[in-house]
């Protein structure tokens, strides 16, 4: 067996069904066992950084390993920024990235780059130096992919490694299974219980860790049994429902950029937060303001780089989300009198009160959601699109900038992962490729994204891909002619020249000719059966396009007085 071909034996082994990339250097080695495998479906993006970004996107929506790869040089290169984004997320990614031979390193040949590019960016990163090294490579990439707080993992495959030939035997491999996941400390799960019990008002707030572990259910467990209300970060959006009657959206503790008007009601009467699974990352996740005295923190996670980050926890416990929710819910249990903890008598009142500040923060933006003028806004095409589809068979993404906040505060994620969302790098245009790996890895659900006019200008010919491989996704570009932060700021002498801001196109006639169904429409009363026509047509198996024309608008931002 050749070095290649132990490589994709091993991807066979471990299940992966698609790699997606770009052909570059040093990855002929792998050409012949791919075109033979029953198994993998290979396929080219239009772009090296898409093609991580399919990966990453299939990895969100499923829960398993996205694959990649890449060229060496420029391709590799191309690569860094989606690698960046699935490590700021804790996203499992395999690249695969194609080397020169060992022997030509660092002479400074021709597109010669380090794999040690990737080393802040990676969970873990190996080399294939000998060709029986293979096995165990392969086995402690998916080792590292599966076990403990995800990450991405780039594998370097230098050509003369991959060409050479060894016995099967040697190469023969085994996969590792499902990877390993940490249990909690004892004293750490009773001591939290306590401090949930003992609490006046408890809140639980959720992060892409429950999603990472599959924990919802065990989420929803303890919040029921508690009457916590539950809180969201942006990556951690649907791993609690967002209609079920103790949901306060998005908002963690203490403070969250896009939060809700309800979660600023329920953080301010907070004196237990539970966070699980969440990194409190600056500055989305929270402002950094300093927790109040009299209010416990319980910080559960799987990476101990993230406990103690920015919060002191008075219970910091390093474990698997959903190992670590099974035990205290058996400790709370343990615990409990014949009545149930103290702060579920308050169940009735706490509902209400929920479902009263939700009410009004919507009620706040109703306006902007029906503002007839033309050229509309962000949200109200949000909104319109909400209005036309099944929310449990539709998955949705948001990009960077205004579609984010246009999107992720008023988009209620009923199921979990039928929320795709990305934070910790945000890079513009993430969605388009990602959308691809979404529909690739859930293909019975509408799937959608947003993003604006400036970032489909970086990655619209991602469309041609979603065309060729038949994954029928539906985009919605957002055109304000330019960047909107720059465009609001043009009038200001510190900002941009308008050069900077003002940007051009006519999208839906670029969609056209990459084989889409496509509309732009201007009136926001057209909305609804642009949106109808553009759903039809996926249902026909056709990828869609519906670019609106908007005004640019700032993103949400909830007065800190806000109350009821």
């Amino acid at each position: 067996m050749r070095g290649g071909d132990a490589v994709v034996h091993a991807l066979e082994k471990e299940g992966v069904r698609y790699i997606s990339g770009f052909a570059g250097g040093g990855e002929a080695p792998l050409w012949p066992a791919l075109r033979a495998s029953q198994q993998i479906t290979v396929f080219s993006a239009r772009h090296e950084r898409m093609g991580v970004e399919i990966a990453d996107g299939y990895a969100r929506a499923t829960g398993q390993v996205g694959v990649a790869l890449t060229g060496t040089g420029p391709g590799a290169t191309n690569t860094l920024t989606g690698i960046a984004g699935a490590y700021a997320d804790n996203i499992p990614v395999l690249l695969l990235m194609g080397q020169h031979p060992l022997g030509s390193m660092g002479r400074e040949i021709q597109q010669e780059v380090p794999s040690s590019i990737f080393d802040s960016f990676v969970k873990w990163k190996g080399t294939m130096s000998r060709i029986e090294d293979i096995p165990a490579i392969m086995r402690r990439a998916f080792t590292n992919l599966r076990s403990g707080s995800p990450g991405p993992v780039v594998l370097e495959m230098p050509q003369d490694v991959l060409m050479q030939e060894a016995p099967d035997e040697i190469l023969n491999y085994e996969p590792v299974g499902p990877g390993r996941r940490a249990a909690p400390d004892a004293g750490d799960i009773e001591r939290a219980a306590d401090i949930l019990l003992n609490a006046r008002f408890p809140i639980m707030n959720v992060g892409g860790g429950v999603l990472a572990a599959e924990a919802w259910d065990e989420v929803m467990e303890l919040a029921e049994l508690m009457a916590m209300p539950v809180a969201s970060t942006l990556v951690g959006k649907g791993a609690f429902p967002e209609n079920h009657p103790l949901s306060v959206g998005g908002g963690v503790y203490p403070k969250s950029r896009y939060a809700s008007g309800a979660s600023y009601l329920v953080n301010r009467k907070a004196d237990a937060v539970l966070a699980v699974g969440n990194s409190f990352r600056l500055p989305n996740a929270t402002d950094g303001r300093p927790i109040p005295e009299g209010v416990s923190l319980i910080h559960i996670n799987a990476d101990s780089g993230d406990l103690n980050k920015i919060y002191q926890a008075d219970v910091p416990i390093l474990a698997d989300a959903k190992l670590a929710l099974r035990s205290l819910i058996d400790a709370v249990r343990d615990r409990m009198g014949p009545g149930g903890p103290p702060s579920a008598a308050n169940r009735e009142e706490i509902v209400a009160e929920i479902g009263e500040a939700r009410a009004k923060w919507i009620g706040e933006w109703e306006e902007t959601f029906n503002d007839p003028s033309t050229p509309t806004n962000g949200y109200r095409v949000v909104q319109e699109l909400l209005k036309v589809v099944d929310l449990d068979r539709t998955i949705a993404l948001h990009d960077a900038g205004g579609s984010r906040g246009y999107v992720s505060p008023f988009w209620p994620a009923t199921r979990p992962r039928n929320y795709i969302s990305m934070g910790g790098m945000a890079a513009m245009g993430w969605s388009m490729a990602a959308a691809i790996g979404v529909k690739l890895g859930r293909p019975d659900h509408l799937v959608f994204n947003v993003l604006g006019d400036a970032s489909f200008g970086m990655v619209g010919m991602e469309l041609e891909t979603a065309v060729r491989m038949g994954l029928p996704t539906l985009t919605v570009v957002l055109n304000n002619g330019g960047t909107g932060g720059g465009l609001m700021a043009m009038s200001r002498d510190n900002a941009a020249p308008p050069t900077m801001a003002e940007l051009g196109g006519n999208f839906s006639l670029v969609a056209q000719g990459l084989g889409a169904y496509s509309e732009r429409v201007e009136d926001p009363a057209d909305l609804q059966d642009a949106f109808r026509r553009a759903i039809a047509a996926t249902e026909n198996g056709q990828a869609a396009l519906v670019e609106v024309t908007i005004r640019p608008m700032p993103t949400p931002e909830t007065p800190e007085d806000w109350t009821l």
